[in-house]
């Protein structure tokens, strides 16, 4: 069974997918931790990053894996603590957006799930990468809730929310308007506003919608 969920930044997708997988007993896979993976490797390696056509060699020289407890790891190397860097998060957009890249992880997230049951995040799971999921799901919050998510994640102030709101109204533009799967609701997915709700009635409410289904289907 594939369980999708898709959503803009800090919109609560990650802790959401992590728990209803436990619960559920499938494998959590974190799209956007090898998205961050591709645009670390590539900054590291000072790859040009306005230079799209350079992606595709460089790319031929980078093996992602990941164990199930979402560590991420270039080359054999964890690189799992490095992926939150604000190098990282001011570029990882550009990277992502680039058709090669999608091309590359999409193939190796379709791969995954081939032999597994999944719940797997990110911002084109509904729509590009398994359009035909079992389940689809859409969690977006107010923008000012995400921001705080973000900072209490990053470990930052709060006075720092003006700036942080003003890098996710960025990103969530270049999410929705690159050329190559934008971000955009998918069709047959459940719509959930988290701004008010504990992530563990998020989980519920998900895992109780996919118990109903199931209990009819078997019906």
């Amino acid at each position: 069974m594939i369980i999708a969920i898709d959503g803009p930044a800090a919109s609560g997708k990650s802790v959401t997918a992590k728990d209803v997988a436990k619960k559920l007993k499938y494998i959590h896979i974190n799209t956007g931790s090898m998205y961050r993976a591709v645009t670390l490797y590539f900054l590291e390696k000072k790859v040009n990053l306005d230079n799209g056509t350079i992606f595709k060699k460089e790319l031929k020289k980078l093996k992602i894996n990941f164990n199930f407890k979402n560590e991420i790891f270039i080359n054999d190397i964890d690189v799992s603590n490095k992926l939150r860097q604000d190098s990282v998060n001011n570029n990882v957009s550009k990277v992502s957006a680039v058709k090669v890249v999608r091309d590359n992880l999409v193939a190796l997230q379709r791969n995954i799930a081939l032999d597994n049951n999944v719940v797997m995040e990110g911002r084109d799971i509904g729509t590009t990468v398994f359009p035909n999921a079992d389940f689809k799901f859409y969690l977006t919050a107010d923008i000012e809730v995400r921001a705080k998510r973000r900072l209490i994640e990053n470990q930052k102030s709060e006075n720092d929310i003006q700036s942080m709101i003003d890098q996710i109204k960025k990103r969530d533009n270049l999410d929705k308007k690159r050329k190559h799967s934008p971000l955009v609701v998918a069709d047959g997915a459940i719509i959930i506003d988290t701004t008010n709700m504990k992530i563990a009635d998020q989980v519920e409410k998900i895992v109780n919608i996919i118990k109903r289904k199931d209990k009819y289907t078997n019906e």
